[in-house]
């Protein structure tokens, strides 16, 4: 997903998840070779910014894999515990818009 997409389509998944008002944060995140980091978010949405190589994320809403064994098809919203994985010798960068949603 390209950042203006998401940037337009972010406030309109909100409301219609039944919410009204949300913040926006971005998000860049170095993952170390052959590990994993877990993101507890239940009450945000994380969109993936563009395609970020070599990389596994998944989460409640589906998996997005970048890796030399990609999914037929790549998830690049999530929300819930979202786990990222990087299975390669190398550190990884991830770019997210990560959408809190206000109560």
């Amino acid at each position: 997903m390209t950042e203006s997409y998401i940037l337009h389509y972010a406030p309109l998944r909100v409301k219609e998840l039944g919410y009204e008002r949300h913040q926006l944060r971005y998000r860049d995140l170095v993952i170390d070779p052959v590990s994993t980091v877990t993101i507890p978010a239940y009450n945000e949405l994380f969109y993936i910014v563009d395609d970020p190589p070599g990389i596994v994320i998944e989460s409640d809403y589906g998996m997005y894999d970048s890796t030399d064994d990609p999914l037929p098809d790549n998830v690049h919203e999530h929300r819930g515990e979202i786990t990222i994985y990087n299975p390669g010798t190398g550190k990884r960068k991830v770019k997210f818009i990560q959408v809190i949603i206000i109560t």
